[in-house]
């Protein structure tokens, strides 16, 4: 086997081997992206039924919505401190 042969062999494994750990990531961001719309949605039927709730539950919203993750998938909603 000469070395052309054996760089076709190795540029077409390593050509499958992108394809599918590219397919692999696409996957993995569709279900990331629809979990997190999911938990955004809980988070605003939560928001909606507050007063029901009862304080203990508002200061779990308020850590939610500070915390760090929460801000990074949903920092396309900016809101409005009130003074």
């Amino acid at each position: 086997m000469d070395a052309q042969s054996q760089m076709q062999i190795f540029f077409m494994i390593s050509s499958v081997g992108f394809v599918i750990v590219f397919i692999f990531v696409v996957v993995l961001l569709f279900y990331s992206i629809r979990a997190a719309r999911t938990f955004e949605k809980i988070v605003e039927k939560l928001d909606g039924n507050l007063d029901k709730i009862g304080d203990t539950a508002q200061e779990m919203l308020e850590d939610m919505r500070n915390s760090v993750i929460f801000k990074f998938l949903f920092r396309h909603k900016k809101r409005l401190k009130k003074d």
